[in-house]
């Protein structure tokens, strides 16, 4: 008669572990697609932000040998690739463009971080909106991934 409450608390446990893994481990993977100047790829990490507006956090670091401009000048093209090909709209997600200042040119160790959130609204036609730009700290990023990146 007591093993039922038991079996119960632990099986409540196990799927609350299980969940919790799956909450922190998130999509990491790199992602490539066509632009007009070439193909273009970027390192993909995608987290849950623990915030009710914006359910995901996105992390894009461009790879260094990226033909063309920087993969912002393609966000609201590289947001909805990655919104697609991850099953979220984009409006739902807040993403952050992380730079490593001084990576291109081949800088010693100890680079500055820039780290870009941006943020989608979509208008009126449906089409995603033009991103809303900020300068974010290693610390709000942190916040918004649960762990130091």
């Amino acid at each position: 008669m007591h093993r039922l409450p038991l079996f119960l608390f632990v099986l409540l446990f196990a799927a609350l572990a299980v969940m919790d893994a799956s909450a922190q481990s998130g999509i990491d993977e790199v992602l490539t697609w066509r632009s007009y100047s070439a193909e273009r790829s970027a390192r993909v990490r995608v987290f849950d932000s623990g915030d009710s507006r914006r359910l995901h956090t996105v992390v894009i670091e461009e790879a260094n040998d990226n033909a063309g401009g920087p993969v912002t000048d393609e966000a609201r093209y590289v947001a909805e690739t990655i919104g697609r090909t991850f099953g979220f709209d984009p409006v739902d997600a807040f993403f952050v463009f992380r730079f490593e200042v001084g990576s291109a040119t081949g800088a010693s160790a100890g680079n500055k971080i820039l780290l870009l959130r941006v943020t989608f609204r979509r208008g009126a036609t449906g089409e995603l909106g033009a991103p809303s730009w900020r300068v974010i700290s290693a610390e709000t990023l942190s916040d918004l991934t649960d762990r130091a990146l």
